[in-house]
């Protein structure tokens, strides 16, 4: 990883941070403010994704899975916009799928590395672990209003750190031969 993106790293780790803080100690605002920064950054990835299908990716084998993921962020955004008035169970749910699928994500991952003897599977599991726990915990609390968000807060808080902690982390350059 090169020093700026090191830099633009732990930038918007402690970004994410500060907000997390902010949505915990004004809870008022955190369910139509994580709607709307959920549907906003669903719509921006989907409009990514149709443009690099549109310039790259259609000449690719397998590439219009581009287009349609990239169509199903679109319209999940637009969706998450459109409706963030019903905020409280469109928040729960996105967060409670995103977090699961990133979990299952970083299973996947952790065993891949384990198999190849990479020393960061203990980071990706204990990143797995917390979102596994945090999903069960949204799932137990989900009638409450508070509870969840802080939930997410902490995670996002808890994730934030351990980026951090691998931005800072020396990477091995490996040559092809």
């Amino acid at each position: 990883m090169s020093k700026a993106r090191r830099i633009m790293t732990v930038l918007f780790a402690l970004v994410a941070i500060f907000g997390a803080l902010i949505l915990i100690f004004i809870p008022d605002i955190a369910f139509d403010a994580l709607a709307f920064g959920i549907g906003i950054t669903l719509v921006y990835y989907g409009v990514r994704y149709i443009l690099y299908y549109l310039t790259h990716a259609q000449h690719m084998v397998g590439g219009k899975w581009f287009l349609l993921i990239g169509l199903i962020m679109f319209d999940m955004g637009v969706f998450a916009v459109a409706v963030y008035d019903k905020a409280q169970m469109i928040t729960l749910i996105y967060i409670i799928s995103a977090n699961l699928i990133a979990a299952v994500l970083g299973l996947i991952r952790t065993i891949g590395d384990k198999k190849d003897n990479n020393p960061a599977w203990k980071l990706h599991l204990a990143q797995c672990i917390a979102g596994f726990t945090q999903v069960i915990l949204c799932l137990i609390f989900i009638r409450s209003a508070t509870i969840p968000i802080c939930l997410y807060c902490i995670y996002t808080i808890y994730t934030s750190i351990l980026v951090i902690i691998s931005a800072f982390k020396k990477t091995a350059i490996v040559y092809v031969q």
